[in-house]
């Protein structure tokens, strides 16, 4: 029989995170159930059932009110705590296997709470990308309020269209069209628009995003594991962050705007100059 455990994960400070409802034992719901779930929720939701294949330790299906999605890394976070604290998982890492392939999450206690750091895959990036002047109308910005970067679609899993901008104040301001943020990505063939800048201060590792996802059921996602990854990505490709060998890892804040602050830490590792491994890493707690 089935049971959802519900969780906050990348939480910041009180009030912040993404929820991650996890169902455990879910062999027994149809996709048509675990769908009209989600939908009821209206949150990125996991499905935790016995793996098809013979190297995956369990299988992981994941919706959003409006459709299944191929992989979600807060809810995979969620998910990995939740099999930890209920003695179903002891050792790390687990092998879980997705729409996506096999992923490989690690986990460590860190005091009474479990830090989690799973795999993502080797970045993409896409050739085709919808021009300033789509992305302002869609954002509703100045063309001087983007910053003088390339937009381009990443991804380490799904992608996102990251658009960057030349401040934290005009992060924190946006207001999409965003029917006309939909119709780009559709045109793109990107999963949401991953507008970001630098934060304040002199950490150039630390930066603010918002996540506007293509049709989930939701306007906007407080945190989110794979866009963070992909911005990653594209910070390494365009050597817009000091970069060195081995892991090179940045803090993402997200949710802010939605008065549900989040952190996220998201890596990338270096070996010649070229990213061989990718990896996000958060916490959970049970909500």
């Amino acid at each position: 029989m089935h049971q959802t455990i519900h969780t906050i994960v990348f939480e910041e400070k009180a009030g912040g995170g993404n929820p991650a409802p996890v169902t455990l034992d879910a062999d027994d719901l149809s996709t048509e159930e675990m769908q009209a779930m989600a939908h009821s929720w209206g949150e990125e939701s996991v499905f935790l059932m016995k793996p098809s294949r013979d190297d995956c330790d369990v299988r992981a299906r994941y919706f959003v009110p409006l459709h299944e999605m191929e992989m979600c890394s807060h809810d995979t976070i969620g998910a990995v705590t939740v099999l930890v604290g209920t003695g179903r998982v002891t050792a790390s890492p687990v092998r879980l296997e997705t729409a996506l392939g096999q992923v490989l999450v690690d986990w460590e206690k860190d005091g009474e709470e479990v830090k989690v750091s799973l795999s993502q895959f080797l970045p993409r990036f896409t050739e085709k990308n919808p021009t300033a002047e789509e992305v302002c109308a869609a954002l509703r910005i100045r063309p001087d309020q983007l910053a003088d970067l390339p937009i381009e679609s990443s991804a380490t899993s799904r992608f996102k269209l990251i658009v960057p901008l030349k401040d934290r104040e005009t992060v924190y301001a946006l207001d999409p069209d965003y029917e006309a943020l939909w119709s780009l990505c559709d045109k793109y063939g990107t999963t949401g628009f991953y507008p970001y800048a630098p934060e304040h201060g002199d950490d150039p590792l630390l930066f603010c995003a918002r996540q506007f996802p293509c049709r989930a059921g939701y306007p906007e996602d407080p945190a989110t594991g794979v866009a963070a990854s992909a911005l990653n990505a594209y910070l390494i490709r365009h050597e817009l962050i000091p970069l060195k060998e081995g892991w090179n890892e940045i803090t993402v804040r997200q949710g802010e705007a939605m008065g549900k602050p989040s952190i996220i830490y998201a890596a990338c590792y270096r070996e010649n100059g070229e990213v061989t491994a990718t990896r996000i890493s958060g916490k959970a707690r049970l909500g």
